[in-house]
């Protein structure tokens, strides 16, 4: 059984996240298509038109620009998740 202050913790954790990424999840989301491009898939954004054509730049380029079709799933205090679409975050 849920306190209101618990309520109110868990609405202003959402309210202060829900639009941005922690440095981990930035972190592991730029790995994780970094390795994907290197296994061969292809990238979504023009390449030539980036300073750096190594793997995590383009990664990066990718997530700045939206066009990641990830969702981050957070667990929250309480066992609950709240589910981060990037192109949704972007819009």
């Amino acid at each position: 059984m849920s306190t209101n202050r618990e309520l109110e913790f868990k609405n202003f954790y959402i309210n202060v996240w829900k639009d941005s990424l922690t440095r981990y999840e930035r972190a592991r989301i730029i790995g994780a298509r970094a390795l994907q491009i290197s296994m061969g898939a292809v990238p979504l954004i023009d390449v030539e038109s980036l300073p750096s054509k190594d793997l995590l730049s383009i990664a990066e380029a990718e997530l700045d620009r939206g066009v990641l079709p990830i969702t981050v799933r957070r667990r929250l205090p309480g066992g609950t998740y709240v589910l981060l679409s990037l192109r949704k975050k972007m819009d």
